[in-house]
């Protein structure tokens, strides 16, 4: 339910005691100050910097990606030192 289909609340109707002569009319209290409620749609222009910022982040980290695989696809490395590795670690393990 948004706020403005929220009914707005009224007084229980009874009937007040007489006033004396003389007397200060009664006034009612100062209601509750209301929180504030956030306009829906406030966060839009947070949202789009947040998702502009992740564009913008997943772009660079493909970019980087493609610029790895293009160089290693043209000058493989030699991963002799990768298999010396491996031989190492299966043998920790019996």
């Amino acid at each position: 339910m948004t706020r403005d289909n929220v009914p707005i609340p009224t007084q229980p109707s009874t009937s007040a005691p007489a006033q004396p002569s003389g007397a200060a009319p009664d006034q009612p209290a100062d209601p509750a100050p209301a929180g504030r409620q956030a306009a829906i749609g406030a966060d839009v222009p947070a949202a789009i910097v947040r998702g502009a910022a992740q564009g913008a982040a997943q772009g660079i980290a493909r970019a980087g990606l493609t610029h790895l695989t293009e160089k290693v696809l043209a000058d493989p490395p030699d991963w002799e030192w990768a298999r010396t590795v491996w031989n190492f670690i299966k043998e920790l393990w019996p």
